[in-house]
């Protein structure tokens, strides 16, 4: 192996081959020395120093040789490879810069060194050709690029389109739904500040038109002259009503006191057609500073008049449904009868004014108006019906869709009125579309049954009796001869019930003077004291099991404007009746006292009492307690009535107190004669 071989063998053998040899070197002249030194026992000093002389020739041999070891194999050595070294270096900060490099190379690959090489300049060619794939890559990618950026610009463009679209769309949107609204209906203000806003004009109206003429005006941001001036004095409106064709025009404002400048203003007058008449029926008038109304805007504003028509179209049947529902209300609710109508699909039940009128429990909303059917809770109703679970069960009846056959008669608040309930089916296009319910009051009738009855009870007894004994005392005196004490006494008893007979007749007579206004009164100023005492000692004098006890204050005077007989009769029907209802006698308290600027006249008794159903009935004609204990006294009925039309002609008022078992307190409120004379002043 010659020298050229060997340095270009791997440098880890070549290192290791020159330090074996300087190692084994070492120690075969270190070995040598030490045989050399150990043989010279015995010898003499001159011996030993020339031997300790050649041990250091041996030496410094031995550091030649190493010297020479390192300036002519290990030199050059590190040379080759710091050469080699400093070459990778610097085409690896070229190749770390982006910079190009040479990829050839003559260091042959047998050491480390090489093969570091051949290792860096094959990743160096990688390198190399993945950056020519990439840059070609890159170029691709900024081709594709350039294609996004263009098909970017078309979406844009299309977004932009797209938006302006919306926001056409949601404009639109808004006065679609602001015509739909039920505020446009009763007001177009709204309709036009949508159009003013959505169209960016600075002021416009919703000219409505009636028979070829401007009706009336719903102005945006215009003042009293302005509207009156477009009115009158349009030239481009009256245009447009004649041809009935869209219109714009622009003028020149020169002297407007307010901005001291001329401007221009540019207009915009759409018609507004009917489309069913072809009539016009409205003008959309638009006006802007500006710039004017292009071509795409009167179209879109053509397209706004078309909905406009059908709002107006839909206004205008609104009017005239409501107008005929209030109509059929207003019929309805002149019908004297209660009417409740249950609608089956809606679900709902209304009723006339009549009907709250009866139902008192009914509450009405203050926004209704006497003008509409109103909502009706019919489990309301039901709480003032005497005949509850009979009635829902009608009802109930009329809900599931069955009609019953004849009338239903029920009663409220425990017998004030008297009605009679009948039920209709209502038909539409020959379908059941609801229920009438007709509630007829036949109070009036039931009372005039009642008062027939109670006639014909009262002649039957009151009538009967007196007769009979006149009759048959007459006809005793006259087949039969009697003593004349006996005679006189028969007399008597004909002449007591005579007088009956003529009273009888008298209450008859007062009570239909009395609800005629034909009863006159001849009033005058006096003491009521003195007709009550008189009238209790009158009374007094006609019963012993009773005690008529008087609660006067007698240092204050109880003067009274009125009528003296009347007063009289009055304080005797009560005190006649406080004594008759109490048939075990016992006390009857008279009392008068000053009540508010009133006199007030009090009879109370501790008698049999008035159950509380014959209250509300009490003043009326004919009526009588329905009880047996009651009916055993007898009496036409009357008396309390003609004291309610005695007190309602003296402008006063009568009331009654009573618990069933314990007695009766009777009050009746008269205008002190301070008050009278007021009145009369």
């Amino acid at each position: 192996m010659n020298m050229k071989q060997w340095m270009t063998e791997k440098l880890g053998r070549q290192l290791m081959a020159v330090f074996y040899s300087v190692f084994v070197w070492s120690v075969i002249t270190s070995v040598a020395s030490f045989l050399y030194i150990d043989n010279a026992t015995g010898q003499t000093k001159e011996q030993v120093l020339d031997q300790l002389q050649q041990t250091q020739w041996f030496w410094f041999l031995n550091l030649l040789i190493f010297l020479l070891c390192l300036l002519f194999i290990v030199r050059p050595l590190i040379g080759q490879l710091t050469m080699q070294l400093h070459e990778l270096n610097i085409k690896s900060q070229r190749l770390a810069e982006g910079k190009s490099i040479s990829l050839e190379h003559d260091i042959p690959a047998e050491n480390e060194v090489g093969q570091l090489t051949a290792s860096f300049y094959q990743m160096a060619r990688s390198i190399s050709s993945q950056h020519t794939e990439l840059s070609r890559k890159n170029q691709m990618m900024e081709q594709n690029q350039e294609a996004l950026k263009s098909k970017q610009s078309e979406l844009e463009r299309a977004l932009e389109i797209m938006r302006s679209n919306e926001v056409h769309l949601q404009d639109r949107n808004e006065l679609i739904e602001t015509l739909a609204s039920k505020e446009s209906l009763f007001d177009y203000s709204s309709v036009i500040s949508t159009i003013v806003r959505l169209t960016k004009t600075e002021f416009g109206a919703l000219l409505l038109i009636k028979n070829n003429e401007i009706s009336s005006v719903v102005p945006k941001e215009m003042t009293l002259e302005q509207q009156e001036s477009l009115k009158t004095e349009s030239l481009l409106i009256k245009r447009v009503m004649i041809s009935k064709e869209m219109a714009n025009s622009s003028k020149k404002v020169a002297n407007d006191e307010l901005i001291g400048f001329p401007y221009y203003i540019y207009e915009a007058v759409i018609p507004i057609m009917d489309p069913a008449k072809e009539e016009l029926i409205a003008c959309l008038y638009l006006a802007r500073f500006d710039q004017a109304f292009k071509e795409k805007e009167l179209i879109e504003l053509e397209s706004f008049s078309k909905q406009i028509a059908i709002s107006l179209m839909r206004m205008s049947l609104y009017e005239q449904m409501e107008f005929e529902r209030k109509e059929t209300a207003q019929l309805l609710n002149s019908v004297r009868e209660a009417i409740l109508y249950i609608k089956h699909d809606e679900k709902t039940i209304l009723g006339n004014q009549a009907l709250f009128d009866i139902f008192e429990s009914l509450q009405i909303e203050k926004e209704n108006d006497s003008m509409t059917f109103l909502e009706v809770r019919p489990e309301t109703m039901f709480e003032q019906v005497d005949q509850k679970e009979a009635f829902e069960a009608y009802f109930e009846e009329v809900l599931s869709g069955q009609i019953p056959d004849g009338m239903f008669s029920l009663s409220i608040d425990q017998g004030q009125y008297f009605i009679q309930v009948y039920a209709e089916e209502i038909m539409l296009s020959e379908q059941a579309k609801g229920t009438i319910l007709v509630f007829r009051d036949v109070t009036a009738e039931t009372e005039i049954d009642r008062m027939k009855s109670e006639l014909v009870s009262t002649v039957s007894h009151e009538l009967r009796t007196p007769l009979s004994s006149i009759y048959g005392f007459t006809e005793l005196m006259l087949k039969r001869k009697l003593d004349p004490e006996r005679n006189k006494r028969y007399l008597q008893t004909i002449h007591d019930e005579s007088k009956r007979l003529t009273d009888l007749v008298s209450d008859f007579l007062n009570v239909q003077r009395m609800e005629s206004g034909k009863q006159s009164y001849d009033k005058e100023v006096f003491d009521l004291v003195d007709t009550v005492k008189e009238q209790t000692r009158f009374y007094q004098a006609a019963t012993e099991q009773h005690r008529l006890q008087l609660d006067i204050d007698e240092t204050h005077e109880f003067l009274i404007n009125a009528d003296k007989n009347s007063m009289k009769q009055l304080i005797g029907n009560l005190v006649n009746n406080a004594i008759k209802y109490s048939p075990d006698g016992g006390d009857v308290v008279i009392s008068l006292t000053h009540h508010h600027n009133q006199i007030e006249l009090s009879i109370r008794d501790f008698g049999l009492g008035i159950p509380s159903s014959a209250m509300p009935h009490l003043f009326s004609k004919f009526y009588r307690v329905d009880n047996s204990d009651s009916r055993k006294i007898g009496g036409t009925g009357l008396g309390l009535s003609i004291c309610k039309e005695i007190v309602r002609a003296h402008d006063g008022n009568i009331d009654v107190e009573s618990i069933l078992g314990e007695g009766t307190v009777l009050k009746v409120l008269l205008p002190s004669v301070s008050d009278t004379l007021i009145e009369m002043d």
